[in-house]
Order: C-alpha cells, then structure tokens, then sequence
C-alpha cells in the first residue's frame, strides 16, 4: 500500500505497489509527465516512469512491486527516506515544468519514507 500525505510525502513497504495520481494539468492540453526517484546523494533509481496524457487533468504513475523493490531499508534503520520529482513537459513546445507539491517551494524536497518489507508474499493467478 502507497499512501500520500496532504504534504507530498509518500510512504510505502519496500516492495508494495499502488499508484500515484497528479492532478491539475490542463484537461485543454496534451502532456508527457516523468517520475523519478533519487537517493540521498541524488542518484536516480531505476527508470524514470512517464506517462503521456491529453484531454485529462489527472496521470497516474503505477509504481509496481519490482520498482519499490528498489527502495532498500538498511538492516539496522527502521526506515530509509528517498526523494522523488515530478517534471510536466507540453507536448509540442519546449514548456517544461517540476511540479512543486502543496506549499513547497525551490529547494524543498519532496520525500518517499520506505519500511522495510514485512513479508515477502507473491503475486498468483
């Protein structure tokens, strides 16, 4: 389960998926939207994830087990925080904008705290 403070914070079990939803694009306008997670010395973790939209104000990022997996909670840490952007791009123009979220402002960041995995489970069919 991904849950999502008023704030932007997002908090996981490493290797839990779900999804994130942005909302307030311009429903008038056609978009690709990026996703990245960084660690604390800013090196991305996988793939950045984009998604193309047109006629929505909402994307939504599927963040799957595989990619959390990624997010590893050092042994003896109850937690370990990443960091994630957003970066809205106008398809067909040059207009590209990070997405600030809530009240944050230049420089703040926005965090993913991680807890450790629980339990290791498995998808079945």
């Amino acid at each position: 389960m991904i849950t999502i403070d008023i704030d932007g914070t997002i908090t996981l079990y490493q290797g839990d998926g779900g999804e994130l939803v942005i909302s307030g694009l311009d429903e008038n306008k056609a978009y690709t939207v990026y996703f990245a997670i960084q660690d604390e010395k800013r090196n991305i973790l996988g793939e950045e994830l984009q998604v193309s939209v047109s006629g929505s104000d909402t994307v939504t990022f599927i963040l799957t087990p595989e990619y959390t997996d990624l997010l590893v909670v050092p042994q003896n840490k109850p937690y370990k925080i990443y960091y994630y952007g957003i970066k809205v791009c106008e398809v067909g123009t040059t207009n590209e904008d990070t997405l600030f979220i809530a009240d944050s402002t230049y420089g703040d960041v926005n965090r993913i705290i991680v807890y450790p995995r629980k339990v290791k489970g498995g998808y079945s069919e």
